[in-house]
């Protein structure tokens, strides 16, 4: 007896179906699913209908292997549970899709190795790096530039590379704005609670903080409790931080902090030891993530919107796939005023 084996064959559809129902060519097919050329409203909108009706998928796969791009882009952070990283993200993710694009996201304490073999057979288009240079370092980003992956670094780095983009919120200008606050407030004596110590050449917060009390309230030697390696800016952080500081002095009447989240931390710890948040200390923090507006009392923060961040990121990271076009760019931050600070108490 002779056994008959069915099979089910799904056949992919093509751009030349497309074309044939749209009534145009296959090039005029790439130009409007691969926004690669301008054509009449009228002509778009019969091969997108088309593409629609047909279930059409282009193969970005096929694409690149033609040496076209895969319209897909990827983010590698150390920081991927932070708040404001996820606010990020959503913003890159947003953007990204409206241009028919794909984000990877990648933990930079994983495999750095098994995560660039991935990245580079892949074809990734572009790659933001928010990690620490020893994460990632300008050799492994070189190694992306040589694969033609179009990379945009956080500037937190000793060293620039000339085929690389860097982005950066404006942090000496922030903590100006934070520290001309404070004093038009009759602030002095201002502390500053660091995720980061002396050792830490990545982050520039530190840095900010002192130069803008040096030049504002001519402070040379500023009150400062430091976190040590590995770093973290948790709020738990911010609450040990506090205790650290407020056991060896009391001589400040607003506190600065790394991020919201330590900030949240540090104000909760003055409250339970019975300071009054702002009558008897101010708190500000930084990158007004969603929980700075909801505490009680709701926190003066240095604004870095997370999702317009992300949606920035993507327009450097097109312009350079697209464009060529490197650069480096600074985002401007925004002091959001709440109820964490008020005039120091007489």
């Amino acid at each position: 007896m002779q056994v008959v084996r069915s099979k089910n064959i799904i056949m992919r559809t093509k751009r030349i179906d497309v074309a044939k129902i749209a009534g145009v060519s296959e090039a005029t097919v790439s130009y409007v699913l691969n926004n690669t050329k301008r054509v009449s409203p009228e002509v778009e909108k019969r091969v997108k209908d088309a593409a629609k009706s047909l279930g059409y998928v282009p193969n970005r796969i096929a694409q690149a292997l033609v040496g076209n791009k895969t319209n897909t882009i990827a983010i590698m952070t150390n920081d991927i549970g932070n708040t404001y990283q996820i606010e990020v993200i959503k913003g890159l993710q947003a953007e990204a899709l409206k241009h028919d694009y794909i984000v990877y996201i990648f933990d930079a304490s994983g495999d750095i190795e098994k995560y660039l073999q991935h990245i580079i057979s892949r074809r990734i288009d572009g790659i933001f790096v928010v990690t620490a240079p020893d994460a990632l370092s300008d050799e492994k980003l070189q190694e992306l530039c040589n694969a033609d992956i179009k990379v945009l670094a956080d500037f937190a780095r000793n060293t620039y590379l000339p085929n690389v983009s860097y982005v950066m919120s404006n942090i000496y200008e922030g903590f100006e704005k934070i520290v001309k606050y404070l004093s038009s407030l009759g602030h002095t004596r201002i502390a500053y609670l660091s995720a980061f110590d002396e050792a830490c050449t990545y982050d520039f917060r530190l840095t900010a903080f002192r130069l803008a009390m040096k030049n504002i309230l001519s402070e040379e030697y500023p009150i400062v409790e430091c976190s040590k390696n590995p770093y973290s800016s948790t709020s738990e952080v911010g609450e040990n931080l506090f205790k650290k500081l407020i056991s060896r002095t009391i001589d400040f009447t607003a506190v600065i902090c790394t991020n919201d989240l330590m900030a949240i931390g540090a104000m909760r710890c003055a409250e339970e030891m019975g300071i009054k948040v702002p009558e008897e200390l101010s708190f500000i923090g930084i990158d007004n993530i969603s929980q700075s507006e909801i505490c009680m009392p709701s926190l003066t923060t240095l604004s870095q919107d997370g999702r317009e961040y992300g949606r920035r990121v993507f327009d450097v990271l097109y312009s350079q796939i697209n464009d060529g076009i490197v650069g480096k760019y600074i985002v401007p931050m925004k002091l959001i005023i709440r109820d964490s600070t008020d005039k120091p108490k007489k």
